[in-house]
């Protein structure tokens, strides 16, 4: 008898869930489905379908199918995928066969065009790297143009679970990503993860167990994120240093902190930006933070979404719910680093001197939250970085935890000037052409309007019977005057505030061309209610 265990109970059910709500959707221009899944088009006749409902036709190449629960088939998937490009046809459907199997390698596809890596459905093909011997990813995309990954499962990485790096049209559908058992630092690191890709849809997919993210998208452009699960991770869903990407539609839960966009110093891509998150709903997300290190490891527990060090950010109509620090969190990168003076010392030798003249900078514009709802938040607030807000002036003041919560010292230290010097930096020209296209201002002039952080018409959701618990949601920020020290300043949000309240034009859509079709609220998802508001 197969055992059945929480995670695959859990799987079922969002597999039903994803196949009811979002099967036989075609991008824009393509020709309609039939019985196929997103954007497949011609006969069903001799195809079998996925649990997804995608065809499986029989010029497919079908690796192992004659295999047996438990069995080793590293070397069947990679003599398949040799042969197959050996022969030249590097647009094949290369089909897992159905059932539970190990791979104790990493299997490595180079600059694919066209190719589609798929199971009979997430439930239906597992693979388990967890005797793999390398300390390594399981699934490695390297170059490619149009790749589709989806009706899977990877358990137990070494290192990351599907990483796609530099390839041009990404497309992951009910795909899964799972460390099981407890969350710790030895669970791997990434699940989904595209890196420095065009045209990254992930969507209907789930991430579980990941040390750092569960679905991550970095360094990369033109990005749509909806409909997946991101469960338990330290990072549920994360969009960093990237620009143009939708995020929507998703649930994140029971993750250290649900949805983080950030741009780190040092990357290839220096900065990101046009990144609008919206119509999901982040539930719960309050695991102790087990990341082993890296930028995740300053996200509080409890904490909904963080925006950190990143700019053109539009974060509306979500729903936040029983986040046990702050629903919302707005931070520069003086939160991680707060020795301004290292920033800049003028003769090249500062902390991040070559990182601001490929565009990079250490505070936050542009970021407009607004029509998000609130429920129950700020029950249990806690983390190291927020530890003196906690103990120092929440609790003193009786008040509820900020549910929004602006660190604001970038924007206070720019107004008294002490940032001007990080003018001394000229930028490249690279950086500036990047900067221009994706209307990112890279001066350190001050807060123009447009540039202000802005949270209105933000509503408090609590029931009655919540408010004996939750008297408060209030939108808090840590430093308003004096940048050395903070004095948090709070109001109780419902609807409009006079804390950082303004507003600001909204971020244009992002989209997804994928195999000659158009995908997100501009392309198939054009009648989706979460993308009409």
């Amino acid at each position: 008898m197969r055992k059945i265990t929480l995670t695959s109970f859990i799987l079922t059910i969002i597999t039903l869930m994803l196949v009811l709500g979002c099967k036989g959707e075609d991008g824009q221009d393509g020709a309609d489905g039939l019985d196929g899944a997103d954007g497949q088009d011609g006969s069903m006749s001799d195809a079998v379908l996925t649990t997804s409902g995608f065809a499986i036709y029989d010029d497919a190449i079908f690796i192992a199918p004659d295999a047996n629960d438990g069995d080793n088939i590293t070397d069947a998937i990679n003599l398949a995928i040799f042969d197959a490009f050996t022969a030249g046809n590097t647009g094949a459907t290369f089909v897992l066969p159905k059932g539970n199997f190990i791979v104790d390698d990493t299997i490595t596809i180079t600059n694919a065009n066209g190719l589609t890596l798929t199971g009979y459905g997430i439930n239906e093909t597992k693979l388990d790297f967890s005797s793999a011997s390398s300390a390594d990813d399981a699934i490695r995309f390297e170059g490619g143009i149009d790749i589709t990954i989806r009706d899977f499962g990877v358990y137990e990485a070494s290192k990351n679970g599907i990483k796609v790096v530099g390839a041009n049209g990404v497309h992951i559908a009910y795909t899964a990503t799972v460390w099981e058992g407890e969350l710790d630092d030895g669970n791997g690191a990434y699940g989904l993860y595209p890196l420095n890709c065009t045209n990254v849809l992930i969507e209907n997919s789930f991430a579980r167990g990941s040390a750092d993210a569960g679905i991550y998208v970095g360094q990369s452009s033109d990005i749509v994120v909806r409909r997946n699960v991101a469960k338990e991770n330290v990072a549920g869903i994360e969009i960093e240093n990237s620009f143009n990407a939708d995020v929507y539609d998703n649930l994140a839960v029971g993750n250290t902190g649900g949805i983080l966009t950030f741009d780190l110093p040092g990357l290839t891509q220096a900065f990101g930006g046009n990144v609008r998150i919206f119509g999901n709903e982040l539930y719960a997300n309050n695991a102790e933070n087990f990341a082993g290190g890296g930028a995740v490891s300053i996200v509080p527990p409890g904490t909904g979404l963080l925006i950190f060090a990143t700019s053109n950010v539009e974060v509306y109509n979500n729903n936040f719910t029983d986040n046990e620090t702050s629903s919302i969190e707005i931070a520069s990168y003086f939160l991680s680093d707060s020795d301004v003076a290292s920033y800049v010392v003028g003769d090249g030798s500062g902390n991040y001197e070559a990182a601001m003249a490929n565009g990079w900078s250490p505070l936050v514009k542009n970021a407009y939250v607004h029509h998000n709802t609130i429920q129950r938040s700020g029950a249990n607030p806690r983390g190291n970085l927020i530890t003196d807000i906690v103990n120092g002036y929440t609790l003193v003041k009786g008040e509820t935890m900020p549910a929004v919560l602006y660190g604001g010292i970038g924007q206070v230290l720019d107004d008294v000037g002490a940032i001007a010097g990080f003018g001394m930096v000229p930028v490249s020209s690279d950086a500036s052409a990047r900067a221009s296209e994706a209307n990112v201002d890279l001066s350190y002039d001050g807060y123009s309007a447009s540039e202000l952080v802005c949270v209105s018409n933000n509503y408090n959701a609590n029931s009655a019977a919540d408010a004996l618990d939750f008297p408060d949601v209030n939108i808090g920020q840590v430093y308003t005057f004096d940048p050395t020290t903070p004095d948090l300043a709070s109001e109780t949000l419902q609807g409009n505030t006079t804390l950082v309240s303004c507003s600001q034009s909204r971020l244009p859509v992002a989209t997804v061309t994928f195999k000659g079709k158009v995908y997100g609220c501009a392309g198939d998802d054009m009648a989706a209610p979460s993308c009409s508001l």
